[in-house]
């Protein structure tokens, strides 16, 4: 078992990520820390990503090999289509390796090895090897030079190839001398381009990947034509030269064909930017890119390097600077063409924008300048459409265009003037809120034992009382005063709410011996039996009363637990279960939604009540629509329902009417949540549309508006795939394709969906604060999903 780390001959590059549909990252960030700390430079992408983008990274990357851990049991087509997709683009050359613990079987690690998959490693290589040696044998098969050969390359680059440009820019970087010639050719192309520059800096954690990320989805939105070029650096580790190059994690917008990113590591020490960087913008602008974006690591407050390397600067920092005499001591804010006060929801966000503001006009003397016109921009870039970011994006440009006279980006882009304000779900005055509920439960728990010694001293004093008044004691009278000064003096402590359950005790108990219970549920009065009978005619009573007698026992028994249907509701909110209705979970979730919704009509088959359990597939938890994609097509409809769509809803409750107090639904979800309830709820409204159209006899009416509209769209119009199951009478088929706004006078339509939105019985159980805060797998936000 090796313990000491393989010292490699070349620079390795290696990507990591957890296969798509894959939110176990644990195994991936153990693995890739250890390839940091044996020397190699690791390009992370974290979890939930699919083959084609983890191969694209790694083609734009000029990677040594891809690291890749897959526990959704999807692994051997997923690796497979990596291994081709690499093959298509004439990327055999870049290695590849995995592991899933046990999820994958020997036989599937044998057939992965005999189609080209470098290693997969299994639990016995672990037991074997242990985790350094795992990683060794990684890095031996991997250390041989990138960026070689690349005179045919050069030939590509106009033609904006990215493996050709990631190549010459590996060439840069490891054999920059013997290139030097070839270099300066692209040196002397890059001076006659017009690609300007954004150069983009900050000290570490302000966001910047994130502001980049941002920045880049609006310019593609703004330029359907253009092309973008991502520079990013990150620091090399001094004590082991290994660096973590993570911008891609935060970036969601690359993912895009004119979008190209490259990452490289300073592999010194002290400073913001590797020394090969201006060959790589070079190489950036040969290749002719509309727009160059270059992010440096961002190791403290002396970043000017970057403006030496770009036409305009923007200089990323974040509320939390400390004093504001430390904005004197940073050189960018002499420099910065753009300042952006990123995380502007941290608390002093206002107060520090505007000492930031006085500092640049400190800096560039600019006394009589009107502060909305000082280029400083407080940003939320976490924020979908956040108001700040879309103000610095139009300052970015406009500047752009103004430093460089490049007309061609003229940004369209709408704005409006408000400033970035967090959108709360949880107000800050109540980001307390679960120590505050501990606390009240603690002091709840405090006072009822506090009450509960002040009802046994009343009770000890009246059966004192009652114990003397039956005695024959000369003095009697004069005790008996005594103790009922004390009695009354000690009950000004007792809450006279808890004196009334103290003497409702008795009659309370009674309810539960008498042979019925009566109770209230909205204005329905309720008669269930009190006792259940045995086999041998006994009578057992369905709630079982404490033979407490002493008044501090009862009350503490009251205000901790109490019987069920009154407070605090430890034994539930009704006083009794409901009869006639066993609580049966009808648990499906396979395939399609015609199979799944067979498979309801089954169980639920001569049942009084559908409670309808929906389970679903990883396509749908986490977004994805179904694809004949090798990664997508092995995963569509597998231990659980594929829904994409309104009808994949429709029919996969067909025959169920959502608005009966006889059905309700569960669906179990996580990132989708929103959509999945929205497909509910339309469901359930189109339902209801039908029933209307049913009694109303406009079947023929309807039917002739759907053939109109499809024969315009000129497509076909979607059925439910195979005959119905016994049981469905087609409710809810009747606008596949359609809804009931289509083809109902909206008056009518508008009525049915608030009566039905207040009839509808459905859970949507969503982990997604757990997924938003760990896993991460979340396609929307908390905040977004919570509003929903």
């Amino acid at each position: 078992m090796e313990t000491t780390p393989y010292q490699s001959t070349h620079k390795i590059r290696i990507v990591t990520a957890a296969a798509l549909f894959d939110g176990h990252d644990a195994a991936i960030n153990i693995m890739r820390r250890i390839i940091q700390s044996s020397g190699a430079e690791v390009i992370h992408l974290g979890h939930d990503r699919s083959a084609q983008e983890v191969v694209n990274c790694a083609i734009q990357e000029d990677a040594n090999a891809i690291a890749v851990t897959s526990y959704q049991g999807g692994h051997v087509e997923y690796f497979k289509y990596m291994y081709d997709l690499l093959k298509e683009q004439g990327c055999e050359h870049i290695k590849l390796f995995g592991g899933g613990g046990g999820v994958i079987l020997p036989t599937e690690i044998e057939e992965l090895h005999n189609y080209g998959i470098a290693r997969i490693y299994a639990p016995d290589d672990g037991r074997a090897m242990g985790l350094q040696g795992m990683i060794n044998d990684l890095l031996r098969q991997c250390d041989y030079a990138t960026g070689t050969n690349i005179k045919n390359d050069v030939a590509k680059i106009a033609e904006r190839d990215y493996k050709s440009i990631a190549r010459i820019i590996s060439a840069a970087e490891n054999f920059n001398e013997e290139n030097i010639g070839l270099l300066n050719e692209l040196k002397a192309k890059a001076e006659k381009s017009a690609t300007p520059v954004l150069g983009i800096t900050g000290t570490g954690g302000a966001g910047k990947s994130s502001l980049v990320d941002e920045l880049v989805r609006r310019f593609l939105i703004d330029f359907k034509d253009k092309q973008i070029a991502i520079i990013s650096v990150d620091p090399s580790k001094r004590k082991t030269g290994g660096a973590l190059l993570g911008d891609r994690i935060r970036m969601n917008a690359i993912k895009n064909d004119r979008v190209y990113m490259r990452s490289l590591a300073t592999r010194q020490s002290n400073l913001a930017l590797s020394k090969y960087v201006q060959d790589a913008v070079n190489i950036c602008k040969a290749a002719n890119f509309d727009l160059i974006i270059l992010e440096t690591s961002g190791i403290g407050q002396s970043d000017t390097e970057i403006i030496e390397h770009s036409n305009m600067s923007l200089y990323v920092m974040t509320p939390e600077y400390g004093a504001a005499t430390q904005l004197e001591k940073i050189d960018m804010l002499d420099f910065a063409d753009i300042i952006a006060l990123n995380k502007f929801d941290k608390r002093g966000a206002l107060d520090a924008i505007r000492d930031v503001k006085k500092q640049y006009k400190r800096n560039h003397n600019l006394w009589e300048i009107a502060d909305e016109d000082i280029p400083v921009f407080g940003t939320i870039a976490s924020q979908f459409n956040d108001p700040g970011m879309n103000r610095l994006y139009k300052a970015v440009m406009n500047t752009m265009v103004e430093k460089t006279s490049n007309t061609a980006l003229a940004s369209q882009f709408h704005i409006t003037e408000e400033m970035s304000e967090k959108i709360y779900i949880i107000p800050p005055s109540k980001t307390r809120y679960l120590s505050e509920i501990s606390e009240n439960n603690r002091n709840y728990d405090k006072r009822a034992n506090a009450q509960a010694e002040v009802a046994q001293k009343l009770y000890g004093i009246q059966k004192t009382i009652e114990t003397i008044t039956e005695s024959k004691m000369d003095d009697k009278d004069r005790l008996i005063k005594g103790l009922q000064e004390a009695f009354e003096k000690t009950k000004l402590d007792l809450d006279p709410r808890h004196l009334l359950v103290i003497e409702g005790w008795e009659a309370k108990k009674k309810l539960y011996s008498s042979e019925f219970y009566e109770f209230k549920v909205r204005d329905k009065v309720l008669k269930i039996e009190t006792h259940y009978e045995s086999l041998s005619h006994s009578k057992i009573p369905k709630i079982a009363s404490p033979k407490y007698t002493s008044w501090g026992d009862i009350l503490k028994w009251t205000l901790q637990e109490n019987f069920p249907g009154d407070f605090p509701y430890t034994a539930g909110i009704y006083p009794f279960k409901r009869e006639g209705e066993d609580p049966t979970r009808m648990f499906a979730g396979e395939g399609g939604p015609e199979r799944t919704n067979k498979r309801f009509h089954y169980v639920s088959k001569g049942l009084p009540a559908a409670r309808l359990s929906t389970a679903f597939d990883s396509v749908t938890l986490y977004g994805n629509d179904p694809d004949y994609r090798p990664d997508i097509y092995g995963k569509v409809g597998n231990s659980g329902v594929s829904i994409c769509c309104l009808d994949d809803a429709k029919k996969l409750y067909s025959g169920f009417n959502l608005a009966s107090p006889t059905t309700s639904v569960s669906m179990t979800i996580n990132g989708p949540a929103p959509t999945i309830a929205a497909f509910f709820m339309n469901a359930a409204i189109d339902q209801q549309c039908e029933l209307y159209i049913t009694e109303n006899k406009l079947e023929k009416d309807v039917e002739k508006k759907i053939v109109e509209i499809y024969k315009a769209k000129g497509t076909v119009r979607p059925t439910y795939q195979g005959e119905l199951p016994e049981g469905n009478n087609g409710l809810g088929l009747m606008l596949l394709g359609v809804t009931g706004d289509q083809v109902l006078p909206k008056d009518v339509y508008e009525k049915i969906k608030a009566t039905t939105l207040s009839q509808v019985r459905g859970t949507v159980q969503a982990d997604i604060l757990k997924e938003d805060q760990a896993q991460n797998t979340c396609i929307f936000s908390t905040e977004f999903s919570l509003r929903v």
